[in-house]
């Protein structure tokens, strides 16, 4: 399944952009280990997110390569269930691994996403802007569209 989406601007709190004492890094560095103790190495992506915004009211994600339940990952943060589900991130004729990374909403605190968009994971794709429509190829049923 390909589905067209477009790339917009985050809370910038995954890529350390948004100038967070807490998380000087970003979110993604500062769980990076935490996932790598639990199984999953997130070392060849880059540690920032594309925030993936779909033309829909809103996007489930049915299927999950990785379910974290209960990461303790910063001492100023509670427990956080997440899931991972693989995926290619294409942007032109480039397509490069990625993974579908979701905060599940029910153990989040703040940042949350609006209902139509996805946080994807993948390494540094150079030249990317804000309005740039890709695509996101994901296994048939792994995500609906509604």
């Amino acid at each position: 399944m390909v589905v067209d989406f477009t790339l917009v601007q985050g809370h910038r709190v995954a890529s350390g952009l948004a100038n967070d004492k807490r998380f000087p890094k970003g979110t993604i560095a500062a769980q990076q280990p935490y996932f790598k103790s639990l199984g999953l190495d997130l070392s060849p992506f880059h540690f920032a997110t594309l925030n993936a915004k779909f033309n829909c009211d809103y996007v489930q994600l049915n299927t999950y390569h990785y379910y974290f339940k209960q990461v303790k990952w910063h001492q100023q943060m509670p427990a956080e269930d997440f899931k991972f589900c693989h995926c290619h991130v294409v942007v032109g004729e480039q397509s490069v691994p990625g993974l579908i990374y979701q905060p599940m909403p029910s153990t989040k605190t703040a940042h949350f996403q609006p209902k139509n968009q996805l946080e994807l994971l993948a390494p540094f794709i150079a030249n990317l802007q804000y309005g740039t429509v890709m695509q996101l190829e994901v296994a048939d049923f792994a995500i609906t569209l509604r």
